[in-house]
Formats: C-alpha cells, sequence, structure tokens
C-alpha cells in the first residue's frame, strides 16, 4: 500500500478520532451533566452484575454521536470549498446533496463506535471486570485489544452507509485505527482524561 494512500486512510478516520477525543473532553465539562447517567439505569440482571455499569452513560453516547456527526459536517464543507481536502477525501462529499447529508451520515458513524463498545461492556461485567480496567493476565491482555478494537469495528461496518471501502482498505482501517486508539488513550491518560492508559 502507498504512503499517499493511506494518509487517505487516515484522513477518512479523521471525523471519528477527533470526535472521540472531544467527547472524551466533553464528559469531563461540567455542562449537560443531566445527561450524566449511567445508560443500563443502574439495572441488575438476575446474575447479580450490571447491565454495563456506570462508566456508559447518556452524556458520552449522545456526545459521540453528535460530535461525530459535526466532524463530518466539517469535513464536508472543507471538501466543498479546499481543494486539498477533496484531494486526501475517499468520502465522496461531492455526491451527497448538501452537508446536512454528512451530518446524519456522521451521526450514524458515531452511533457505530458507541454501540458496539456495549457489548464488550456486557462481557467484562459478567467476569467481574470493573468498568475503565482490563483485568489481569491473558484475560486483561486480550480484553486490551479488545476494547481498542470494538468501536474500530463497529465504525467500519457503520460507515458503510455512505461510503464502502475495498476490503483492503477496511483491513487497513481497522489496523490503524485500532494503533490510533491506543495511543490516542495514552495520552489522554497522560492529560488525565481517562483514568487508566490503553
Amino acid at each position: 500500500m502507498e504512503w499517499g494512500h493511506m494518509g487517505k486512510l487516515c484522513y477518512l478516520m479523521l471525523p471519528v478520532i477527533l470526535a472521540g477525543i472531544f467527547n472524551m473532553v466533553f464528559v469531563k465539562l461540567p455542562v449537560l451533566d443531566s445527561l450524566k447517567i449511567p445508560m443500563d439505569g443502574g439495572k441488575i440482571l438476575s446474575d447479580g452484575k450490571r447491565l454495563w455499569g456506570d462508566h456508559k452513560t447518556w452524556k458520552g453516547f449522545f456526545g459521540m454521536i453528535v460530535l461525530t456527526a459535526l466532524f463530518m459536517f466539517m469535513f464536508d464543507v472543507l471538501y466543498r470549498h479546499v481543494e486539498w481536502a477533496r484531494t486526501l477525501s475517499l468520502i465522496p462529499y461531492g455526491e451527497f446533496p448538501n452537508p446536512v447529508f454528512s451530518f446524519i451520515w456522521g451521526a450514524i458513524w458515531g452511533f457505530g463506535y458507541v454501540f458496539f463498545e456495549l457489548p464488550n461492556s456486557y462481557i467484562k461485567r459478567r467476569i467481574d471486570i470493573s468498568p475503565g480496567k482490563q483485568g489481569s493476565g491473558i484475560i486483561g491482555k486480550v480484553f486490551t485489544v479488545i476494547d481498542q478494537t470494538d468501536s474500530v469495528i463497529g465504525c467500519v461496518i457503520f460507515m458503510m452507509v455512505f461510503y464502502v471501502p475495498a476490503f483492503k482498505d477496511a483491513i487497513a482501517i481497522i489496523i490503524l485505527a485500532t494503533l490510533f486508539h491506543y495511543i490516542i488513550n495514552i495520552l489522554l491518560y497522560l492529560v488525565g482524561l481517562k483514568k487508566q492508559a490503553g
């Protein structure tokens, strides 16, 4: 794969990457804290354990959806007005009737991100891994990988609503985005926006 094409794949992922970073900031800010409630409502299942836990809040859920929509809208506007954005973009923004469609596709993209995190949280509660933790030993290493890839896979699947990548590009996106996700999580930990690196 050529470096130029890899750069385009990175550019393709930027709206959702930026949304993820800004959503971490948004969740920490003292705004709209009425939404900072667990998505599972504190529900305890028949096994005596939470459905998802306190870390999956409506504030983070809706924040990711709205922010991805906003960033994709901005990238659409860039595409329509700036030559370098058209050169870098693999997403055919110009084929959408107007940027409002990109806002909608971005919301769907952000939904894919947060929706695909939920099964992982469900499983971790079943095996007594606390929210925000990966566990120890081999299980910890497995969940470190899963924590980075679950939302990435969701993004690739839901991206197909508005852009269908070639198979090799889809695999490259999963690898690159997982790596970015891991590095960004470490950086967010270092600046105090996450309680655990990775």
